[in-house]
């Protein structure tokens, strides 16, 4: 009987011990950072979006307080994103008037 069970006992460990065992490796996500100036991409933005429905006023035209209702009134008008909504407003109150 133990020598039954030996057998069947070492038979079992020989066919567990050779499966092979593969090894799974994920895909590798590659990701482009780009560096982007803001205040060139905010300048930007307010040239091509703000131009598009009137005449541009100067950054320095208003204060960045006075600014920033004008640009969130503006946004609903035109439809504008929040990411280029900040873009423009970013870029108008560095260069608000004092």
């Amino acid at each position: 009987m133990k020598k039954s069970f030996l057998v069947v006992f070492t038979f079992m460990f020989s066919l567990l011990s050779c499966t092979s065992q593969k090894q799974v490796t994920a895909p590798v996500q590659t990701i482009e950072v780009v560096s982007m100036n803001t205040e060139e991409s905010g300048e930007k933005m307010f040239q091509k979006r703000c131009a598009e429905c009137h005449d541009l006023y100067a950054p320095n035209a208003y204060t960045s307080q006075q600014w920033e209702p004008i640009v969130f009134e503006m946004q609903k008008k035109g439809g504008i994103s929040n990411d280029d909504t900040y873009l423009i407003l970013d870029y108008l109150k560095k260069n608000a008037k004092p």
